[in-house]
């Protein structure tokens, strides 16, 4: 509530806070974490929308799909079913902490709780990348224990978290963390950089700011001698 320059008070529409779906990219699946207090409808057209995005590009991996602590009436769940029906994703598993919607889930015959992977018996195995075609808006935010592509653009306020290296292919003005399971060698790539802040490993590089000679340009950003150093993204033929 605001006062207006009438002494009265006038509601001011609320910030544009919506809560989003959270990705986040395991060896052989993809886990949404999806928000508590999103309203229903808009949470079964999200879901079905972001796999219907990603589902070629990640080669048929089933989901986990992860509601937390929210709470799903008969109703709900029915049409949440068909949603997922139509859309033909390969849901692993359905996680909740409310006891009357694990009960539900388990009426209607889904595996409930963690999905316990399969332990592969190949030595030094490494993890796929996961790729996403299409822009991260504010809010939204990719977790993946290998590397992450986006095949668009990273918006202010998203957030990209990656064991790994991460590739941008367009603008990125979000948050970009590579490194994050602390092996050497990962770095960042984004086809135009307009990151306020990015992170490689426990390295920081914050204060980026357009004065910079390749604010908005290629570049690529690698950790050299324990210091964040971003360069012009050359191919050369």
């Amino acid at each position: 509530m605001v006062a207006s320059s009438t002494g009265t008070e006038q509601n001011l529409p609320p910030p544009d806070r919506e809560e989003r779906i959270v990705f986040k990219g395991a060896r052989d699946h993809v886990r949404m974490l999806i928000p508590e207090t999103m309203e229903e409808q808009s949470l079964i057209h999200e879901i079905v929308s972001m796999h219907s995005k990603t589902s070629e590009i990640l080669g048929g991996m089933g989901v986990v799909l992860d509601f937390q602590g929210r709470k799903i009436g008969e109703e709900g769940l029915s049409r949440l079913l068909q949603a997922l029906w139509r859309s033909g994703m390969r849901v692993l598993s359905w996680i909740t902490y409310d006891l009357e919607t694990q009960n539900l889930l388990k009426a209607a015959g889904v595996h409930v709780g963690e999905y316990r992977a399969p332990v592969s018996r190949e030595a030094g195995s490494s993890l796929p990348p996961l790729a996403l075609a299409h822009s991260l808006r504010s809010g939204q935010r990719v977790e993946h224990d290998g590397d992450i592509i986006i095949v668009g653009h990273v918006n202010d306020g998203a957030e990209i978290l990656a064991g790994g290296s991460v590739v941008v292919w367009g603008r990125l003005k979000g948050l970009a963390h590579a490194g994050l399971n602390g092996v050497s060698g990962h770095c960042i790539v984004a086809g135009a950089f307009e990151a306020k802040q990015i992170r490689i490993g426990s390295k920081v590089g914050s204060y980026l700011g357009m004065e910079k000679e390749w604010w908005g340009r290629p570049v690529v950003v690698l950790l050299e001698n324990d210091s964040l150093m971003v360069r012009d993204l050359k191919i050369e033929r």
